[in-house]
């Protein structure tokens, strides 16, 4: 599939946090980093990567809903409804094992980057 090219720039508040989450998703899910990131929805796979990476920010990091829509580049409404996406699927045992180790990645690649920059 021809993918527009539309990528967002993520420079809002909290963006460095939603781009180490959005790479992650982009990882587990096999979708290309372009694509998790684009500024339109693209089809079902890249919008559930990028409702993953959204949850991810909001739920495992902490980011107020405002900041991880302004780092994605999308309306507040969309994140709790990405948020709400994912939460609903959490019944399904794999997949909560699943979101449950991303959190965890997350939460330890984010303390890694912190640590990282505290250094230097």
């Amino acid at each position: 599939m021809p993918v527009p090219s539309e990528p967002v720039t993520l420079a809002a508040p909290g963006a460095e946090t939603c781009l180490v989450v959005a790479r992650l998703a982009a990882a587990a899910t096999d979708i290309p980093l372009s694509q998790v990131l684009h500024a339109r929805r693209l089809d079902r796979r890249c919008a559930s990567a990028r409702a993953l990476a959204m949850y991810l920010a909001h739920v495992a990091l902490g980011l107020p809903m405002t900041r991880v829509a302004a780092g994605f580049g999308r309306h507040r409404s969309t994140v709790a409804h990405a948020c709400r996406r994912i939460e609903e699927r959490r019944e399904i045992a794999g997949w909560d094992r699943y979101v449950a180790a991303l959190e965890d990645d997350a939460r330890r690649l984010t303390l890694s980057a912190s640590a990282g920059g505290a250094r230097g």
